[in-house]
């Protein structure tokens, strides 16, 4: 049989581990978001050309 702080070692330990484990899933979400945000910037780069070419179409045909 084990002792109290054999036990209270142990189960220190395990706490690290479980923190650890979601430090590491914490980590993963976080780098799951960068190609979104990524994504985010170039649908608005493209929203942007789109407007920039429907005005130059518009000014072509003399639409104002």
């Amino acid at each position: 049989m084990s002792d109290w702080f054999t036990l209270a070692t142990d189960m220190q330990r395990e706490i690290l581990r479980a923190q650890k484990a979601q430090m590491d899933a914490a980590k993963k979400l976080l780098d799951a978001g960068e190609p979104v945000t990524d994504l985010q910037e170039a649908g608005q780069k493209a929203a942007e050309a789109n407007l920039k070419l429907w005005k130059q179409w518009a000014k072509y045909w003399g639409i104002k």
